[in-house]
């Protein structure tokens, strides 16, 4: 039998939001035959980040006249301090580039800003429902399974209230029994990346060190810092992948000690330099 694929958000946004060479790459990464397994933590996650970045560029464009002031309003600014969501906002017009050549679109700047706008609304609202629909989804973690859809308001921005107030409370998640369960192997996973050569101990390793330390430390049933569970992330999913699932990210750097300390199979998407995909991938 084939193994399945165990998508970090990174996959999981590859294959869903980004343009045709993106999910091509994110689909050969996954084992042949197996099914694409998704977490819901993963899914929270990626509404966190990558989707609330999505829909802040989105809210952000009716604050622009033309393509070209957004495109550089990117660079320039707060985002200049959110690398995310930076990053995030210039994939988005890659995508959208790739979009106007596939439907070989020839607008001026105002009519750019307006398409970008549409694009982004079925990007946003499409996407939400894949994530749902097209991957077996697991809950070891105990992550919230109710977050709201995105939603367009009257004014025609996008709102989508996520509860991450809520996250380190007992009664909202159960992590805390995901920590208890596997608290030797979370023991070793923090020894081991503590262990690593300083070439490989970032800043966000340390911090995941961090916040591994803090999630063991913390009395079971009582609230704990919420985002010390964010900061582990990439620890917590490859913690959360079954046995016989090979995981599959984009983030070698991280996923790879991870997962070699905790002697996971783990499999690395290797993105094109083009946005055209093969035959067959629209």
């Amino acid at each position: 039998m084939a193994d399945d694929g165990f998508l970090d958000s990174s996959v999981l946004i590859g294959l869903v939001f980004r343009h045709a060479a993106e999910r091509a790459a994110c689909t050969a990464a996954l084992p042949a035959g197996g099914r694409a397994v998704c977490s819901r933590y993963v899914i929270f996650e990626v509404a966190r980040g990558f989707l609330r970045s999505l829909i802040a560029l989105h809210n952000s464009s009716f604050e622009f006249r033309s393509f070209a002031d957004l495109h550089q309003a990117a660079y320039s600014g707060q985002r200049r301090f959110r690398p995310y969501q930076m990053h995030t906002w210039l994939g988005a017009f890659t995508d959208f580039q790739a979009a106007l050549e596939a439907e070989d679109g020839l607008t001026d700047e105002r009519q750019k800003i307006e398409e970008l706008r549409a694009k982004l609304r079925g990007w946003i609202r499409r996407g939400w429902r894949k994530v749902h629909r097209d991957f077996v989804l697991t809950n070891d973690i105990g992550c919230r399974e109710d977050l709201p859809a995105p939603a367009a308001r009257g004014d025609a921005l996008i709102d989508q209230r996520l509860p991450d107030d809520e996250c380190g409370r007992p009664d909202a998640c159960d992590l805390q029994e995901f920590v208890h369960n596997r608290e030797w192997h979370i023991e070793a996973l923090a020894t081991g990346l503590d262990s690593l050569p300083a070439s490989q101990k970032d800043a966000e390793t340390v911090r995941r060190i961090e916040a591994l330390a803090h999630l063991l430390a913390a009395p079971q049933g009582e609230p704990f810092d919420g985002k010390q569970c964010h900061r582990c992330g990439d620890a917590l999913i490859c913690l959360e992948a079954p046995a016989g699932h090979v995981i599959a990210t984009k983030n070698a750097r991280h996923f790879g000690p991870i997962a070699a300390i905790l002697d996971k199979p783990l499999a690395v998407a290797v993105s094109g330099h083009g946005t055209a995909g093969p035959a067959g991938v629209d």
